[in-house]
């Protein structure tokens, strides 16, 4: 047998939906000219079709807030481990600043990470989203 792999773009509702189930992401910034990647704590917001967590001043802040794009990744496993997704955002940072807000996005998040009076708040205004779903399966016979 011939195990064969399936590779099916994830339609627009579907990543957004997948964005907003996960509590668990990675941004991905460049670093002194090589990229690095982080795991943050996100809440996603459908409407604004942005992606929003918090982050301490240091190293990851300073990159995100220095270049033009930055990308944002989250994957998962299906239960039978006979396939997988991942999701894709890139654009462009921004700080949130507004209080009212900062308290509606710390109330939607459901890991306590970075709190404290040093978090900044960080926006992904998405210019570009994909998913991709992969999945393999066993093919019998004569794989010509």
């Amino acid at each position: 047998m011939t195990t064969q792999t399936w590779i099916r773009d994830i339609s627009a509702q579907r990543c957004a939906a997948l964005l907003e189930e996960a509590t668990l992401g990675r941004v991905a910034v460049v670093i002194d000219g090589h990229p690095e990647i982080f795991p943050v704590n996100h809440v996603y917001d459908p409407a604004a079709e942005t992606v929003t967590f918090p982050t301490r001043p240091g190293t990851k802040l300073s990159a995100i807030l220095s270049w033009p794009s930055i990308a944002f990744e989250i994957d998962g496993l299906d239960p039978d481990g006979g396939g997988g997704w991942s999701v894709a955002v890139v654009g462009a940072p921004a700080e949130v600043t507004d209080a009212g807000e900062i308290a509606r996005l710390t109330a939607q998040r459901d890991l306590p990470w970075a709190l404290g009076r040093t978090v900044r708040w960080i926006r992904i205004v998405s210019s570009k989203t994909t998913g991709r779903r992969i999945s393999a399966g066993q093919l019998q016979g004569d794989p010509r």
